[in-house]
């Protein structure tokens, strides 16, 4: 298998995207075989082991994008760094090879709970089996033993955004990385686009209370990674069989996660501390798309006293992976939010703490001008 060698590029990549392990680069290749037993099976195991990261990161890129629900005047501004922690709950760190309807040919070997990407690295990982009976002899396809997990409860994301304040008590907020590359290692990037307006102005009884602010804000939030994987057909113990138009050479795993939020704010402000809470949704979807060409193995029986197995033209796929992943009750999750704030002229510092499946840490930076 192919090791990454520049790892401090790597970790970089993985330690913003929230995948952090001192061996990521194993578990990506390690990732990259579970297909080897076939698109469908490759499909749920990638699913049932990826889960608690697009959750837990897409929760973190849902927060930090308030700190009070008072609008700036136009035109003032604030520019906000926070540094956001999503903590992953104890049962999405585990999950069951007999729920995810394995194909008939797959036998697992040994205790059938596995660890997510959430896991610990040193809990026990059943190995799959694939098993086609050939002329009465059991002949393995593809073995492998399912990725550990890394032993991280939570996912860390910074976040840069910049809100500028508009007429009739509105904000407009961005989000804004611009794509980076990391040499032949891999490359991220991020954007969000994000409205805050104020509903105290559209309600008498709020509207005389003179440090109470009330706001309704949405936010939307893409975050992209991708990386190079190689898997090729001596990994999985067969014979590479397969002419020129096959090449194992441009293998490639790209990952994102789009988040949406909403929320009606509340904050009351006075001169050097604001306290603010909110209540609202959450939304994310994660894409994962694995590119190029990938070994599957074939029985070659042309010889009943020589069966092998090999790679073919016909049995490689190309492109095998491209699905999306909803969070929890459907994609959609309510939140609770409360913090405070302490401003020290221009300078301003928040902590707030998010309540739901996946809660959220949140501290920060900024500087305004109202």
């Amino acid at each position: 298998m192919k090791q990454l060698t520049r790892k401090s590029a790597f970790l970089i990549i993985f330690i913003i995207s929230g995948l952090v392990s001192h061996n990521s680069s194993a578990q990506l290749t390690d990732l990259g075989r579970l297909i080897t037993g076939g698109v469908d099976d490759g499909g749920k195991l990638l699913e049932a082991y990826l889960t608690p990261f697009p959750k837990a990161f897409g929760a973190t890129l849902n927060s930090g994008w308030y700190n009070t629900a008072r609008p700036h005047s136009f035109p003032g501004f604030d520019l906000t760094f926070s540094f956001n922690v999503a903590l992953i709950p104890d049962e999405a760190k585990y999950f069951n090879l007999n729920d995810l309807d394995l194909s008939p040919s797959a036998n697992i070997l040994g205790d059938p709970v596995a660890p997510t990407f959430s896991g610990s690295v040193g809990d026990h990982r059943p190995t799959l089996q694939y098993v086609e009976t050939v002329h009465d002899q059991e002949i393995t396809l593809a073995e492998y033993t399912l990725p550990p997990g890394t032993g991280l409860a939570f996912i860390p994301a910074p976040t840069l955004q910049l809100g500028i304040g508009l007429p009739y008590g509105t904000d407009i907020i961005g989000r804004y990385i611009p794509e980076v590359k990391f040499g032949d290692v891999g490359n991220l990037g991020l954007w969000g686009a994000g409205v805050k307006h104020s509903l105290k102005q559209w309600i008498p009884a709020v509207r005389r209370l003179p440090v109470v602010n009330l706001s309704v804000m949405t936010g939307y939030t893409r975050f992209y990674t991708g990386t190079g994987i190689s898997i090729v057909p001596g990994n999985i113990d067969a014979i590479d069989n397969t002419s020129a138009a096959v090449s194992f050479d441009n293998q490639k795993m790209d990952f994102g996660v789009g988040s949406f939020t909403a929320n009606i704010v509340a904050s009351a402000d006075i001169p050097f501390i604001t306290a603010y809470g909110g209540i609202g949704i959450n939304s994310t979807t994660t894409n994962l798309k694995m590119s190029g060409w990938y070994p599957v193995p074939a029985v070659n029986q042309e010889d009943p006293a020589n069966i092998f197995t090999e790679v073919t033209d016909e049995s490689a796929i190309k492109d095998p992976v491209d699905f999306s992943l909803g969070g929890d009750y459907k994609g959609v999750q309510p939140i609770m939010t409360a913090g405070f704030k302490i401003k020290l002229a221009l300078i301003h510092i928040h902590f707030d703490y998010t309540y739901s499946n996946y809660s959220v840490l949140s501290g920060g930076l900024g500087i305004s001008f109202r």
